[in-house]
């Protein structure tokens, strides 16, 4: 296992001097919210973002790391609810159909941003870049890595895809820790307030390479 997230962990266990057990079984991002939240695990991850509804279960570690929010949008789609207006404009008032992960922070934060919006919400990533690709909603929401990603991958879907970051939107991934374990909590913190290095979607980029 590699990645940003895994570091972290790693580096905790370090400084705390034992070993840790990475569990997969979770199969949604709240999932993993309610693992901590419950006791089942003494630390959720996954970036994982900061959100209302979260924070009613569970305590927030000093966020590792800062992602912008962004679209990636259908060509064809957006060019027929856009007509003679100006992209960005259309784009900062979308009131089109904006494909998301449902129960995951990004559902929290399309109806928020975006209340014009017609949010339509799918189980999964995939789904949800396969309905954009083909149309079904003109653009899809998620942070700047995994839309960078895509384009990323595929340099050629830039001929019916287009991509938006959204300067004065982001979010700060933190980890998830049960409220009532205050001690580990400032621990978390302190390790990664320590950190010499803070990831950025360049460097989440060049570790898709290695």
């Amino acid at each position: 296992m590699v990645g940003t997230d895994v570091n972290v962990a790693r580096l905790i266990g370090k400084e705390l001097g034992i070993p840790v057990r990475f569990d997969r079984t979770a199969k949604t991002f709240e999932a993993v919210v309610d693992m901590a939240a419950e006791g089942r695990a003494d630390i959720g991850m996954g970036r994982l973002a900061r959100t209302t509804l979260r924070a009613q279960k569970v305590s927030f570690s000093t966020p590792y790391m800062t992602l912008q929010h962004s679209f990636i949008i259908n060509r064809l789609e957006f060019s027929k609810i856009s007509g003679d207006r100006a992209a960005q404009s259309v784009i900062r008032n979308f009131n089109g159909t904006l494909g998301l992960i449902g129960r995951s922070a990004w559902e929290e934060f399309g109806r928020r941003n975006f209340p014009k919006a017609k949010i339509v919400t799918y189980t999964s990533w995939d789904k949800v870049l396969e309905a954009v690709k083909k149309g079904e909603v003109v653009a899809a929401y998620r942070d700047q890595f995994e839309i960078q990603k895509i384009m990323h991958a595929d340099p050629g879907l830039a001929l019916t895809l287009r991509t938006a970051t959204f300067k004065d939107i982001e979010s700060s991934l933190s980890l998830m820790i049960g409220i009532q374990d205050t001690a580990l909590l400032s621990f978390v913190n302190e390790v990664i307030t320590m950190r010499h290095e803070k990831p950025t979607v360049s460097m989440l980029l060049k570790e898709l390479k290695e």
